[in-house]
């Protein structure tokens, strides 16, 4: 415990000395109201006994609202609420519900048909229909178009078949397809808006909500629909996002009354939040895989060797304790810990300084000869995280450069391949293509490890068309292995999903890994029993 203690009592002094770097965050003003975006202060909506407006304070910054530009867990929680997908992910037993198709069957292996509900409308009033679903998929399938292209690899064609029906035709089954198109970042877009030439047409949809304002850095704002089509609307009058990347303001926000919501609340301030009778404190097992990723394409990680030996120097248990308090679960394999197949019985590279000093040397590389630069992004918990693991590799010899970004400038140097090293997380609820294709297969946008294996590339097709259950999880648990041997990153830790909320908030819908949909959430005036 002192040696944990010694390394978090080094953060203020290491990241006095840190250059930090900033970027455009890409935020767009769509106009709108121009007053600070504060809480209501508990003033009651246009729904007798509700806030009107309910405001989360979250730990990161917007980045990007165009869906298909983009798949970052906070963007989705905003484009939630204006928009909706084909299907609906429940978050208790990950079972798919009706929402802008009514029903759907597979016809035969490779024939998807759904049949469209008749009644939805977008947001300006025009009417929902199968050109809207064909126009989306085309687009998400063309890569000059969508960052999510790849996820629809083996999609061929969207198909119209009259004005509420349409049928998906693949190269072949596909195990995780209903999954994929339950996705925010595969909402459905109107085609009418994009014809008709006017700015950002991606904030047209048929959610509960409407966008109202960004103002990066600040908060992104969105307003209740009173004309949503369906038989479930929102109920508080506004929902806001506030961005407070430093933790312990975020409490404070929360105490203040100045937000309703605080997303990943500091741990170390938890047993302060549960003795507050006006807050709920929520945890829950987490499905959020936080890794210690390389850079494979180029020196010094093009090196699987010294990638294997920095991973032998990272005490992953002495991390959960020292940044989590322990909640969290420590893991080996890539593969976040909830989803199907999930397998850590692997060898792996576990904590051991002689191991890493040995397969250092074995590299080709002394102690104290190699410096390397671990980019991070400017928030909890990488601020913390990235000063042990500069410690540790301290302890083998290596010298560590930490390098900080809002994670939107982040994202963009590593798509970019500027990095050596780099802290991230990655959110899985049960699609392991999400993982394999997504993380690890050649070319794809956010395969920031810049890694290129014709084998992996060929298991993932493979993980995702077998039809053979039992033949399924075995191509999955190999590919497991392979990729931890190969080492393209250190798996660190699950972390389990802590929120804070006013008492009296209602109707949330959450996810362990942060996918939350507020579109149902309020604040009750009245204090009555949920």
């Amino acid at each position: 415990m002192k040696r944990i203690l010694a390394m978090l009592l080094t953060l203020v002094m290491v990241f006095a000395l840190v250059a930090c770097s900033s970027g455009n965050n890409g935020g767009t003003n769509n106009g709108g109201s121009s007053n600070n975006g504060g809480s209501t202060g508990g003033e009651e909506g246009s729904t007798p006994g509700v806030q009107g407006t309910l405001t989360i304070g979250i730990a990161s910054d917007i980045n990007e609202l165009d869906p298909q530009q983009q798949n970052d867990q906070i963007n989705n929680n905003c484009i939630a609420l204006t928009h909706q997908t084909l299907v609906f992910l429940a978050n208790e037993n990950n079972d798919y519900l009706p929402s802008l198709a009514e029903s759907w069957e597979w016809t035969d292996d490779t024939h998807l048909v759904f049949h469209l509900v008749e009644n939805a409308t977008f947001s300006d009033g025009t009417p929902f229909n199968a050109d809207d679903v064909v126009f989306t998929y085309e687009k998400a399938m063309d890569p000059d178009r969508s960052v999510v292209a790849a996820t629809l690899s083996l999609v061929e064609s969207v198909e119209k078949i009259d004005e509420y029906t349409v049928q998906f035709v693949t190269s072949s089954y596909s195990n995780e397809l209903l999954a994929v198109l339950a996705g925010y970042p595969l909402v459905i877009l109107s085609e009418d808006a994009y014809n008709s030439g006017m700015e950002n047409p991606h904030y047209v949809g048929t959610g509960r909500y409407i966008f109202d304002e960004w103002v990066p850095g600040q908060y992104v704002r969105f307003v209740k629909n009173e004309n949503y089509w369906g038989d479930d609307p929102g109920v508080s009058d506004v929902i806001e996002f506030r961005p407070i990347i430093e933790a312990a303001s975020r409490v404070a926000a929360l105490q203040s009354g100045d937000i309703d919501v605080c997303i990943d609340p500091p741990i170390n301030e938890l047993s302060f939040l549960e003795e507050d009778e006006d807050i709920t404190v929520h945890n829950q097992a987490g499905t959020r895989l936080f890794y210690l990723g390389f850079n494979c394409e180029s020196e010094p990680f093009n090196n699987q060797t010294l990638r294997q030996a920095i991973a032998c120097a990272i005490n992953r248990q002495e991390i959960i304790d020292g940044v989590l308090d322990g909640y969290g679960q420590a893991q080996t394999t890539v593969v976040n810990r909830g989803v199907w197949s999930f397998y850590d019985d692997m060898e792996g590279f576990d904590y051991d300084v002689e191991r890493a000093k040995e397969l250092l040397a074995e590299a080709g590389y002394s102690e104290g000869e190699l410096t390397v630069t671990l980019y991070i992004s400017n928030g909890s918990p990488y601020t913390s995280i990235a000063p042990m693991i500069m410690q540790y590799l301290g302890e083998i010899g290596v010298g560590v450069d930490i390098q900080q970004f809002d994670e939107a400038t982040l994202k963009t140097q590593c798509q970019d391949g500027n990095q050596q090293m780099f802290l991230w997380r990655w959110n899985v609820i049960d699609r392991l293509d999400e993982i394999y294709t997504e993380l690890f297969s050649t070319d794809y946008a956010t395969n920031y490890h810049q890694y290129s294996d014709p084998y992996v590339d060929d298991m993932a097709k493979q993980v995702l068309t077998e039809k053979d259950r039992d033949t399924r999880e075995q191509l999955s648990i190999e590919l497991q292995e392979y990729l931890v041997e190969a080492c393209p990153q250190v798996p660190l830790y699950t972390a389990d999903l802590v929120i804070a909320y006013d008492k009296n908030l209602k109707g949330e819908y959450l996810f362990g890994g942060g996918n939350h949909n507020w579109s149902w959430a309020y604040i009750d005036l009245s204090g009555s029993e949920a």
